[in-house]
């Protein structure tokens, strides 16, 4: 009989933060009644005889290459060797950028989008801070979206992620600033008059011209030779 194959399988991600929660899990294609063994850069951890191996406060001396494979508790049938997922810590803490489009100012009524961007984006939740709000906005992406936007949108605004249980914060970003612009039908207007007054203007100090002509008058300076 074919041996069984056995896998791992890291929560949240390969690239981890310390003082993060690390989960990994060995999972074997057939059957439950196993007897697990993990290894560490080809070490066996004598720790560690479990379907999933946890690490809760995750330091640098947990980087490294692991493997597990299980052995059955009623047989000599044990399984292949998984292949190596390779753990990579990191001392530093990460933080987000925050970006918005559009860049510049933003028209009433238009929609703005925040983007917060990580390196690192796997199993991330997303909070989201403005200086006028007591509380965070959470969403499961990286992207905030402010519809219909009006001037009371407009401010400062952070962003930072967390994942896994305890939660483990990145720091947060630096402030964006969100401007937006009022437009609409005053502004509409008093254009369209002004531009309709410039035009009526043209219009007199043509007719004007025209009449001195007709009678051999002196003309405007502005009237054309």
């Amino acid at each position: 009989t074919e041996r069984p194959t056995a896998t791992v399988n890291v929560q949240p991600a390969g690239h981890v933060f310390i003082r993060e929660r690390v989960t990994l899990t060995c999972g074997i294609e057939s059957g439950d009644d196993w007897n697990y063994e993990w290894y560490k850069n080809n070490n066996l951890l004598r720790d560690a005889q479990r379907k999933k191996y946890e690490i809760s406060n995750v330091d640098q001396t947990h980087a490294g290459d692991y493997t597990c494979k299980g052995t059955q508790s009623t047989g000599r049938i044990y399984t292949h060797t998984s292949a190596a997922v390779t753990l990579t810590v990191s001392a530093v803490k990460v933080k987000p950028t925050i970006t918005s489009n559009p860049e510049g100012a933003a028209l009433t009524g238009n929609t703005v989008t925040l983007y917060c961007k990580l390196h690192q984006s796997a199993g991330w939740t997303f909070y989201w801070s403005k200086h006028t709000q007591s509380s965070e906005k959470e969403t499961i992406t990286n992207v905030y979206t402010i519809s219909s936007v009006s001037p009371s949108d407009g401010g400062q605004y952070w962003c930072r992620a967390g994942r896994g249980n305890p939660v483990y914060h990145t720091h947060y970003s630096d402030a964006v600033w969100v401007n937006v612009t009022a437009s609409g039908p005053g502004v509409t207007v008093g254009v369209s008059v002004g531009l309709s007054l410039i035009l009526l203007l043209i219009i007199i100090l043509g007719l004007i011209c025209c009449y001195k002509k007709s009678k051999g008058l002196k003309t405007h300076f502005l009237c054309p030779v």
